[in-house]
């Protein structure tokens, strides 16, 4: 299970912890709210981490807005 230090966005260096807040604090329901967003920069560099995952792994900025919905996340 990922923790709050794993990171999401590698081109940037955001964690899962930093998204989640970020996430929760401005009531982001979808990827594009945090693209379009030009005070977080997360996910505009490449597509990797949006919806597959950095690694292909699926842990991806939808996964964590999906894991913060839910309750998963609670930073």
């Amino acid at each position: 299970m990922p923790d709050e230090s794993t990171l999401i966005c590698y081109c940037h260096d955001v964690t899962l912890g930093q998204l989640a807040k970020y996430i929760r604090e401005n009531s982001i329901n979808t990827i594009e709210e945090i693209l379009e967003d030009t005070c977080f920069v997360c996910g505009d560099t490449c597509e990797n981490c949006r919806e597959e995952g950095y690694n292909n792994d699926g842990l991806s900025m939808a996964m964590a807005i999906g894991m913060v919905k839910r309750g998963y996340i609670s930073c």
